[in-house]
């Protein structure tokens, strides 16, 4: 980026960022559904909001012209006429430039295929939501849904998921900021809930299922996490090299 006439900040994410998120299937006690609604005490993800919002990245670009401020993306993420579009499991697929500071990094990294990096990253960082994909279409889970739902009905609680009802009670609080009070809808929904994965089992079957599921992808993924895990090693001993060329 100095190269091409930019200031950029290299900064480290905080601890709660680099663990990663493990898998969340919403386990609710009535206890705290009574308190605190689908909210939780914990501010564990605050670090991870202020690292976001104080980037000094953003400050800088904010200061620029409007000609710098629209070569300044160019300059670390490349020209969108470069760009490569790479299969991922699911169908999916991920895009990037070949050109810019990014693309330049990681190959001055983890070696000229660009592509095979990042395809090796994007499932080896994205298991979870690979299991939770597996878990979420198993029969066992999709039965458990069912009878939740049904206890939901029983409760004049009408939501086709899980999901659905936390949305329902986000909007009953006129917004989803971390600081809002639970609105006492909110509190009837989330007792409810509480109250019917107790009943069905919910959570407890999409648990044991993530076990299963989290083995079977370790092993399906396995080529894929070992050249990821190879890269990021060899680039671990490469680093120290190009940073004295700098």
């Amino acid at each position: 980026m100095a190269d091409a006439g930019f200031r950029y900040v290299v900064r480290r994410p905080p601890e709660q960022a680099l663990a990663g998120a493990g898998a969340d299937y919403g386990r609710l006690s009535v206890t705290t559904a009574r308190r605190y609604g689908y909210g939780s005490p914990s501010r564990a993800n605050d670090a991870i909001s202020q690292f976001v919002s104080d980037d000094p990245n953003q400050i800088y670009l904010a200061s620029l012209s409007e000609s710098r401020r629209q070569a300044y993306p160019v300059a670390l993420f490349g020209h969108d006429d470069t760009r490569i579009t790479i299969d991922v499991p699911d169908g999916e697929s991920i895009t990037t430039n070949r050109d810019g500071c990014t693309s330049q990094a990681r190959r001055s990294l983890y070696g000229p295929d660009l592509a095979a990096w990042l395809r090796n990253q994007f499932i080896a960082n994205n298991l979870n939501l690979e299991v939770h994909r597996r878990v979420t279409s198993d029969a066992s889970y999709l039965a458990a849904v069912n009878e939740w739902r049904n206890c939901m009905k029983g409760r004049h609680r009408a939501f086709a998921t899980p999901e659905a009802a936390r949305r329902a009670a986000a909007r009953s609080r006129g917004g989803e900021e971390v600081d809002a009070s639970p609105a006492a809808t909110e509190i009837a929904i989330a007792v409810a809930d509480a109250e019917c994965q107790r009943g069905s089992r919910l959570v407890d079957v999409a648990e044991r299922l993530d076990r299963r599921y989290r083995t079977n992808v370790s092993v399906d993924r396995s080529s894929e996490i070992s050249d990821y895990r190879l890269a990021r090693a060899e680039a671990v001993r490469r680093a120290p090299g190009l940073l004295q060329t700098r």
